[in-house]
């Protein structure tokens, strides 16, 4: 039986209000896989037009400019603050949850827009950060190479893996709130926890979770939860004791389980894709074949 796990889901109207917030409308989002407690969208502007107002924005939220003209330009409030910026292609604006903000642009321009809950927060940086103590600083428009690459691999992602992208999604989000936390944030922060990696009955039991639901799309808040760590903590701990990141080492578990259902059984490889969680048949070849050289087929033939 797989975790349940009990998640602060953003509403429609918050979700809405962060787009309103930065004047987008939206392309694509993650509406259907559901990353817990993660808001993605792809996002575009109709027109080149300021805000009516200052709002006050209702969650964490990032945005990162993708599609840009040349002289891009926007003028922005924070908390009282005007900046007018030449904006250029992977700039982010960080604006943290409770921020007074307004802008003005004057082109069209496409781009990333990232919101994450308070309960994905806490989840996340629980063991590391002292959320009562830190304080996540906005930041007008700058260039942060990291940010632009996660912003970029998860919209990838979605647009390849839809329904099978909530572990990677949920790693790569974790990765990325740690970074914001530790570049962008003021206060006292705990302590690192040092260890040799996850005691091995907890490495067990989550290994034996995995296993048992492969053909499920496991989320990283449920192996977490399972080790009863916070996102963060579990993903170094894991890759400490295996060498691979939780996402990478349930490829692995699949890639493993497909080979033997090759060998040993008459089921179809299509069959076999989703009995391994592969969300379709390009997906498993890919993997396979980086893993074990070759492709199902050549197995399937031996």
């Amino acid at each position: 039986m797989r975790v349940m796990l009990k998640t602060e889901h953003e509403s429609c109207a918050v979700e809405k209000s962060i787009l309103e917030s930065f004047n987008r409308q939206s392309l694509l989002s993650n509406d259907d896989p559901g990353w817990g407690g993660i808001r993605f969208q792809f996002t575009y502007s109709r027109s080149a037009s300021a805000l009516p107002d200052e709002v006050i924005f209702p969650a964490n939220a990032i945005h990162i400019y993708t599609d840009l003209s040349s002289g891009y330009v926007v003028e922005a409030r924070i908390n009282g603050r005007l900046q007018k910026s030449s904006i250029v292609t992977g700039d982010s604006l960080i604006i943290p949850r409770g921020t007074a903000y307004w802008q003005s642009d004057n082109q069209k321009s496409k781009g990333i827009t990232l919101g994450f809950n308070s309960d994905f927060l806490a989840r996340t940086l629980s063991e590391s950060i002292d959320l009562g103590c830190v304080e996540l600083l906005p930041q007008f428009p700058a260039f942060d190479p990291l940010i632009y690459q996660i912003g970029l691999a998860l919209k990838t992602e979605l647009e390849q893996n839809r329904y099978s992208s909530r572990l990677y999604a949920e790693s790569a989000a974790t990765f990325l709130v740690t970074h914001l936390f530790h570049h962008y944030a003021f206060g006292k922060q705990k302590e690192q926890i040092t260890t040799s990696g996850l005691p091995k009955y907890k490495l067990q039991q989550v290994i034996d979770y995995i296993h048992a639901n492969l053909e499920c799309n496991i989320s990283l808040s449920e192996l977490a939860f399972l080790a009863q760590m916070s996102l963060s903590h579990f993903s170094r701990l894991f890759k400490q004791s295996t060498g691979y990141s939780p996402h990478q080492f349930v490829i692995k578990c699949r890639v493993e389980r497909a080979r033997e259902l090759l060998l040993k059984s008459d089921l179809s490889i299509a069959d076999i894709t989703y009995k391994v969680g592969f969300a379709n048949q390009g997906h498993l070849t890919s993997h396979f074949k980086r893993l074990l050289g070759v492709t199902p087929k050549v197995v399937r033939e031996k």
